[in-house]
């Protein structure tokens, strides 16, 4: 907590974050803003309002003093059994498979219930790798288990042009976002082992974000995120309209722009929406966790996509594509218009 605290000090209290903040803009509440939690951190109150952060850090692109507002989340959080247990399957996408299958037969539990209306029918994981892989690419806990599509996708494309090992996993990001962070430092070292010294071409792009900051651990990653590394190849042409969302660490990290430079040279057209990394309400296991929250700030986001009168979403971060599907839509990742 007293490192949470040195990071407080830097907060001068000029608000800047509040209307940038899903949860404030849904709640109009101080208690569930930026400011609020900081203001909380700083005078040791355990405050609601720590638990309520979507932790989408775009509270920290409006700071003018530079808060590192995830950092300190990070270092006050403490995860609770529910929390760990997420994390627990999302480490191992075999354990997560079974795990969404019983929520889905259960879905009489709360929890389960929540959880089948917004996942589709899982997918038992598969396992793949080149003799002599140079190259890699990281599927996440997600794209495994319920988006194997795009996996096969992005696979089917790398694979014409390099020897590529497929790694299915945990990045480490839920886990430091709920304040577990010797967890995430593991994860992120076994990331590191498990590459073996390759480029890792991460296909969810707040994986990427995440483990581009691996420096934080002390650790290098020589990692991509999948537009990022398209853009150099030649690309299919395809004719579609779509909207775009940007997913919320992706977008802090500067790799947003590499999804539409994509679109671009695969000719699509594209209708951009009001604010678009404005959060999905997805959060990771936030959705599970808090539900009145979470459908309130999809809610807002709902009414951004209506208004570019499309119906087709590219995001390219799979929790995302949940919440998104749910309220409707279809979503794309890049890798599912290489076909």
């Amino acid at each position: 907590m007293q490192k949470a605290k040195e990071l407080a000090k830097r907060c001068v209290h000029c608000g800047f974050c509040l209307e940038v903040c899903p949860t404030y803009v849904v709640t109009r509440s101080e208690v569930h803003s930026p400011r609020g939690r900081i203001a909380a951190v700083s005078l040791g109150f355990d405050s609601v309002g720590i638990d309520t952060c979507v932790f989408c850090r775009r509270c920290e692109e409006a700071c003018p003093s530079g808060v590192e507002f995830g950092k300190l989340m990070s270092f006050t959080r403490k995860p609770n059994l529910l929390e760990l247990s997420v994390h627990r399957a999302l480490e191992n996408p075999k354990e997560l498979y079974h795990t969404l299958l019983l929520a889905k037969r259960f879905s009489f539990l709360p929890w389960s219930k929540r959880i089948a209306e917004f996942v589709p029918e899982p997918q038992e994981p598969f396992e793949y790798e080149d003799e002599g892989a140079s190259l890699n690419l990281f599927a996440g806990c997600l794209a495994p288990v319920l988006f194997q599509s795009s996996v096969k996708n992005a696979l089917q494309f790398l694979k014409a042009k390099h020897k590529v090992r497929l790694i299915n996993g945990c990045c480490g990001l839920a886990h430091y976002s709920e304040g577990e962070r010797e967890r995430a430092y593991l994860l992120a070292k076994e990331l590191e082992k498990r590459s073996k010294g390759g480029v890792v071409v991460s296909l969810p792009s707040n994986c990427s974000a995440f483990i581009k900051g691996y420096g934080e651990f002390g650790l290098s990653v020589h990692c991509y995120d999948f537009c990022e590394y398209l853009v150099s190849f030649d690309l299919p042409k395809v004719e579609l309209t779509l909207t775009v969302h940007d997913p919320c660490h992706s977008k802090i990290a500067g790799l947003s722009v590499y999804t539409r430079e994509v679109l671009r040279k695969m000719g699509v057209q594209i209708v951009e929406m009001d604010d678009p990394s404005f959060e999905c309400g997805a959060g990771g296991g936030y959705f599970v966790k808090q539900t009145e929250l979470s459908d309130a700030i999809l809610s807002e986001k709902t009414k951004k996509l209506q208004a570019t009168g499309c119906e087709t979403v590219v995001s390219n971060n799979f929790a995302c594509s949940l919440a998104l599907r749910r309220a409707g839509f279809k979503t794309l990742h890049v890798a599912d218009l290489l076909r």
